[in-house]
């Protein structure tokens, strides 16, 4: 429905249409309510892409992201901030990137002060490096730059919005999908793979919501849990690792992060039958999903992160569209037998 087809049923002007819709200049009431019955019958909405074009202004948007590697969980949500950049370009919608080693604080500082210099109009931020991360939502508050938080959120950081999964209840899930594939028995495994000093909170957070659903079950004392934590910055961690898993023999194991597909490289060399359950569908761990080593892995779709980011930015700044501030995405569990389904992410 165009606002030209409302203007010819209510035999009027597209000016006069156009005054009501947008509530400016003179209408007499009678036409004025003559047009809003007709738009709430045809259920008229605004074509809010179109008046971000006629407004011909640009907005650059930093994204301020881990660095990575081909295969890695956060070349996905990059990806995701591009193709929404690629979508919007034409509405004056630009990102600059500014990458940094997460296992680094003075990397993420260095990049946190080249970005703020370049004066955007909008932040994405995935705060992985949690306290400088929270200082650096501070520093945006005070110079009024609107941002946006993807991944691992910050209560109360004045973001205009967290866009991520539910880290308590996908360790939750893990907790149910590794139980369940051990019929409620044997001993079980938390395999924290980091490579510095503190964890992650998402993956603090997985951890809690996985202990805390195996708290709550009935079978309790018919299950083992151990958390052990790998340093990638150690040499041959890889091989403390493999012995670690052959030592404690687990019925089951559960990688809080999209590491996983290290546990599976060693469960396929030396055919242990442990369930194993993770996170991410990324590259890495593609191929053991496909071959039944990995039996689960728990998605949190983060090129839709990426991309709802920019896309709420849209919203924001140029439509001046209220956005979702807590948007939740769904938990996907990814197996063998569906995997064809996401095939497409890569």
């Amino acid at each position: 429905m165009t606002i030209k087809e409302i203007a010819r049923r209510a035999n009027v002007s597209l000016g006069t249409v156009d005054r009501v819709i947008h509530n400016r200049g003179k209408v007499s009431k009678e036409k004025k309510e003559k047009i809003l019955k007709i738009m709430e019958e045809v259920d008229y909405k605004p074509n809010i892409y179109a008046r971000g074009l006629v407004l011909n202004k640009s907005y650059t948007i930093a994204a301020l992201m881990p660095e990575f590697e081909v295969g890695e969980y956060w070349e996905v949500p990059s990806r995701g901030v591009g193709n929404a950049a690629n979508s919007l370009s034409q509405f004056g919608i630009k990102v600059k990137y500014f990458y940094f080693d997460q296992n680094n604080i003075d990397s993420f500082i260095k990049q946190s002060n080249k970005l703020i210099e370049s004066k955007p109009d909008g932040v994405i931020l995935a705060p992985v490096i949690n306290f400088e991360a929270v200082k650096f939502c501070g520093k945006l508050r005070k110079l009024d730059i609107p941002f946006s938080i993807i991944d691992s959120n910050i209560e109360n950081s004045g973001a205009i919005c967290f866009i991520g999964q539910d880290s308590i209840q996908s360790g939750r899930l893990a907790a149910k999908l590794l139980s369940t594939s051990t019929k409620g028995r044997g001993k079980l495994l938390i395999v924290s793979i980091k490579n510095n000093e503190n964890h992650n909170k998402t993956l603090q957070k997985r951890i809690e919501g996985f202990n805390d659903y195996l708290l709550e079950s009935s079978n309790l004392d018919d299950i083992h849990v151990e958390e052990v934590i790998i340093n990638q910055r150690e040499t041959n961690w890889k091989n403390s690792l493999e012995t670690i898993l052959k030592k404690k023999h687990p019925d089951g194991v559960y990688v809080p992060s999209s590491k996983v597909h290290f546990v599976a490289e060693i469960i396929k060399k030396n055919m242990f039958e442990s369930k194993l359950v993770g996170n991410d569908l990324i590259k890495n761990n593609y191929y053991y999903i496909e071959s039944g080593i990995i039996d689960y892995v728990i998605g949190q779709r983060p090129e839709t992160q990426g991309y709802l980011a920019l896309e709420n930015f849209y919203k924001y700044l140029v439509t001046n569209q209220k956005v979702r501030s807590i948007h939740n995405l769904p938990l996907d569990i990814i197996t063998k037998e569906n995997l064809i389904f996401y095939k497409t992410n890569f």
